[in-house]
């Protein structure tokens, strides 16, 4: 029984996928001022992956995908990198998270 246990908890952490592993990168709670015209969302899910924005939305409809790195954004803003254009599905991942820090996004990798 006790060997049982062992190799099911083995297999278990060997599904298990690292936040760097997936590549998948997540900002959670800022509020979004994503440009082109669009209006703000406040308490936002930033889903990018491949160097480019895989979702935006609300914190309560937009699903943080397993194994992602998340970046708590809660009393931050994200807005576009100056010369981007919107950030929304598709574009590449390129933003400004604002808040008692700041932190740049180019393509999907932070750079400090």
């Amino acid at each position: 029984m006790k060997a049982g246990t062992v190799v099911f908890c083995a297999l278990a952490l060997l599904a298990c996928v690292s936040p760097r592993e997936s590549g998948v990168k997540v900002i959670v709670g800022a509020k979004l001022d994503p440009g082109g015209g669009r209006p703000p969302i406040d308490y936002s899910v930033v889903v990018v992956a491949d160097g480019k924005v895989q979702a935006v939305g609300p914190q309560a409809t937009t699903p943080v995908p397993k194994g992602a790195e998340i970046t708590r954004g809660l009393g931050m803003t994200i807005e576009p990198a100056p010369d981007s254009g919107p950030i929304q599905p598709g574009q590449p991942a390129n933003l400004i998270l604002k808040g008692p820090t700041e932190r740049t996004m180019h393509n999907g990798e932070w750079v400090e």
